[in-house]
C-alpha cells in the first residue's frame, strides 16, 4: 500500500521519529483514527514506507545499470547511483537501510523482499560481468555482497558526515576511487584506469572500454 505523502514530508523534515499516525492525521487534517483504516499502527506505516522507499532505491540502481551497454561500465554506474541516492535522499536512505531501528526483533517479510530486489540489481551486474570475463568465476552472490558492502560503507560514511568532517568532499570522485580500488580485485581480468586526478568525472567509464583497454 502506498504511504501517505504527509508521512514522507514528516520524514524529510524531521526524521523517522516524527512519523506517527497522529502526526500524519494532523498533517492531512483528518481524525486520528482515520489513518488506521489503512495502517493498523505506526509499525505498519513505517513498514509500508520502507517498502516504498526501497522501490525508489531499486529504480535508481536499475537506471544506473540501464545507462550503459558495457557491463563493467553499467555496474560502475550502479555504484554511483547507490551513493547518489544516499546523498540526495538521506532520510529515505537511513530509513530503508536501518530497519532494525524500527523492527528490533527482525525485519518484516515485505522489507526483506524489498531489500532482496535491490540486491538483485547488484547480483545481475556481477553475473553479466562474469559472462564477459570481467569478474572471475565463483559464487556471484558472494561477489555481489562484497561489492554491495564496499559501496554501502562509503554511502553510510558520507551520510554520517564523516568524510566532510575530515575535509574530503566530492561524493562521485570518492565513489569512483572506491570502485577503482575494488576493481583491482573485483574486475581482475580488466585493467582499471587511473582515477586519482582532481576531477576524474565519468570520462573513464568510456575510455576503460575502448579497444586495447
Amino acid at each position: 500500500m502506498r504511504s501517505p505523502d504527509a508521512a514522507w514530508s514528516l520524514l524529510e523534515a524531521g526524521g523517522p521519529d516524527e512519523v506517527t499516525i497522529r502526526a500524519v492525521a494532523r498533517a492531512v487534517n483528518v481524525s486520528h483514527a482515520a489513518p488506521r483504516h489503512h495502517f493498523a499502527g505506526r509499525s505498519a506505516l513505517i513498514e509500508a514506507m520502507i517498502v516504498e522507499g526501497f522501490g525508489w532505491f531499486v529504480d535508481a540502481l536499475q537506471a544506473g545499470w540501464d545507462s550503459q551497454e558495457d557491463p563493467v561500465a553499467a555496474f560502475t554506474e550502479v555504484g554511483l547511483a547507490y551513493v547518489r541516492f544516499a546523498r540526495t535522499r538521506p532520510q529515505v536512505f537511513q530509513l530503508i537501510t536501518r530497519p532494525e531501528r524500527h523492527f528490533p526483533h527482525g525485519r518484516e517479510d515485505a522489507i526483506g523482499e524489498a531489500a532482496g530486489r535491490a540486491f538483485n540489481v547488484v547480483l545481475q551486474g556481477v553475473e553479466e560481468c562474469q559472462a564477459v570475463g570481467a569478474i572471475d568465476e565463483g559464487d556471484p552472490r558472494m561477489w555481489a555482497f562484497v561489492a554491495w558492502s564496499g559501496v554501502h560503507g562509503l554511502a553510510t560514511m558520507l551520510d554520517d558526515g564523516i568524510a566532510e568532517s575530515v575535509g574530503i568532499g566530492d561524493a562521485d570522485e570518492l565513489t569512483l576511487l572506491l570502485l577503482a580500488g575494488m576493481g583491482h580485485g573485483l574486475f581482475s581480468r580488466r585493467r582499471m584506469p587511473d582515477v586519482t586526478g582532481p576531477e576524474p568525472g565519468l570520462d573513464w567509464l568510456r575510455t576503460r572500454t575502448a579497444p586495447g583497454a
